[in-house]
C-alpha cells in the first residue's frame, strides 16, 4: 500500500528534500561524533566505522580509471572521507592488478592516499585491511610463486605490506576459500600472518556458516579472534541474511562487512518494475528522515542490519555521500517496510 501513494506524494515529497537540503550541507561541516550509531567495535577492541570506503575500482581501467578519475581524485577521495569519520578502507592485492607495473595498483594507491591524508591532516583514524586470494594460479596476475602452500599465502600477505610501503595492516583476510584448501591452513596462513606482525587483525570473505564457525574455533585455538566476513549483501541481495550468516556472525562476535552493498547500481539501472517501485520506494524513505537519496537508504538498511557496508569511492562527491549514511538512522518500521516490498519481489520472481 505505501507504493501508491507515491504519486500522490511526490511534490510534497521534493519539497521536503529541498527544505532538508540544508541540513545535510550542515552535517558535512560537522567532526563526526564517535558513538554507537556511527561506530562499530571489532572483536580486536578496535572501534571502526560503521559504513566503509571500497576500492575496487582503483586502479582498473575498465571501471574507468585513468578516462573518468585519476590518481589524485581517489586520494582527495580517500581524504575526504577520513576526515568525515569514513575509517573502514578496504582494498585487495587484485585490485588494479594489471596497473600495479606503473605502482599504480589500489594498494599502492591507498598508501600514497594515506600518506597525503596523514600530511594534510595530523589526524589519521584509518582501518586499512587487504586480501589475499587462495586461487592457485593467482601468480599470474598478482606474481609470487603458484598458490599451493601456507607459506605461498604469508608471502602473497608479506608481498601486500610491501606495497603498503611496509606497515602492517589493520586487517588480512582471505579473500575466498578455494575447494584446494583446507580451513586448517587457511588458518595457519592467518595466524602465521599475525604473528610475523604483517596485521594487526584477521579476517575472511565468501564465508557461510559452517567455513566461518569453523574458521573462529581453528583460530580461536591460537588466541587469534576472526575480526571479519566480508560477504555479497544488499538490499537487492539478502542472501547473507536469509543463509544465516548475519545471524550466526552477531552470535561469533564477528563483523559482517558487505560488499557490493548496492549491487553494482541495479537500483538505477533495472529495468525490472519491481525494483524500480523499490527504488521509489527507498527514495520516498530517504526523503521523510531528511532528504537522503535511495542509494544512501539503502546503506543505511544495511547499517540497520549490523553490516559494515563498504560502496566503492572514486570521488569527493561520493565520498560525502557515503559519509552521509552516518548521519541518520532509519527506523524500525522503515526496515520493515524495506523488507516486506524486498519479500514480495522474491515470492513474484
Amino acid at each position: 500500500h505505501v507504493t501508491k501513494t507515491f504519486a500522490s506524494r511526490r511534490i510534497a515529497t521534493r519539497a521536503m528534500r529541498r527544505a532538508l537540503s540544508a541540513r545535510r550541507t550542515k552535517a558535512r561541516a560537522v567532526t563526526p561524533r564517535c558513538d554507537a550509531s556511527r561506530v562499530a567495535r571489532l572483536a580486536t577492541g578496535r572501534v571502526v566505522s560503521r559504513v566503509g570506503f571500497g576500492t575496487a575500482a582503483w586502479g582498473d581501467e575498465t571501471r574507468g580509471f585513468g578516462t573518468r578519475y585519476r590518481e589524485r581524485d581517489l586520494a582527495a577521495a580517500l581524504s575526504r572521507a577520513l576526515e568525515r569519520g569514513v575509517t573502514f578502507v578496504d582494498t585487495a592485492e587484485t585490485y588494479g592488478a594489471s596497473a600495479r607495473a606503473f605502482e599504480q595498483g589500489a594498494e599502492e594507491m591507498v598508501r600514497r592516499a594515506r600518506t597525503t591524508a596523514r600530511r594534510d591532516d595530523a589526524r589519521d583514524d584509518a582501518f586499512v585491511g587487504t586480501k589475499v586470494l587462495t586461487v592457485p594460479w593467482t601468480n599470474v596476475s598478482a606474481g609470487g610463486d603458484v598458490r599451493l602452500t601456507t607459506k605461498s599465502l604469508v608471502d602473497a600477505s608479506a608481498a601486500s605490506v610491501g606495497r603498503n610501503g611496509g606497515e602492517a595492516y589493520d586487517l588480512v583476510s582471505i579473500h575466498f576459500p578455494f575447494p584446494t584448501w583446507t580451513q586448517s591452513a587457511l588458518c595457519d596462513a592467518l595466524a602465521e600472518a599475525t604473528e610475523r606482525g604483517l596485521c594487526r587483525a584477521v579476517g575472511v570473505s565468501n564465508y557461510d556458516v559452517r567455513q566461518m564457525t569453523e574458521a573462529h574455533g581453528l583460530l580461536a585455538k591460537r588466541g587469534i579472534a576472526l575480526a571479519t566476513n566480508q560477504v555479497k549483501y544488499s538490499v537487492l541481495d539478502r542472501g547473507a541474511e536469509k543463509s544465516g550468516v548475519l545471524a550466526a556472525a552477531r552470535d561469533l562476535d564477528v563483523a559482517v562487512v558487505a560488499y557490493s552493498p548496492l549491487s553494482g547500481g541495479a537500483l538505477r539501472t533495472s529495468a525490472d518494475p519491481e525494483i524500480r517501485t523499490l527504488d521509489k520506494l527507498l527514495e520516498f524513505i530517504g526523503a521523510v528522515n531528511g532528504g537522503w537519496t535511495s542509494a544512501q537508504v539503502a546503506l543505511n538498511y544495511l547499517v540497520r542490519k549490523g553490516a559494515i557496508p563498504i560502496p566503492s569511492c572514486t570521488s569527493v562527491a561520493r565520498a560525502d555521500a557515503i559519509a552521509d549514511v552516518l548521519e541518520f538512522e532509519l527506523g524500525v518500521e522503515d526496515i520493515e517496510t524495506i523488507d516486506e516490498k524486498m519479500d514480495y519481489i522474491e515470492r513474484k520472481s
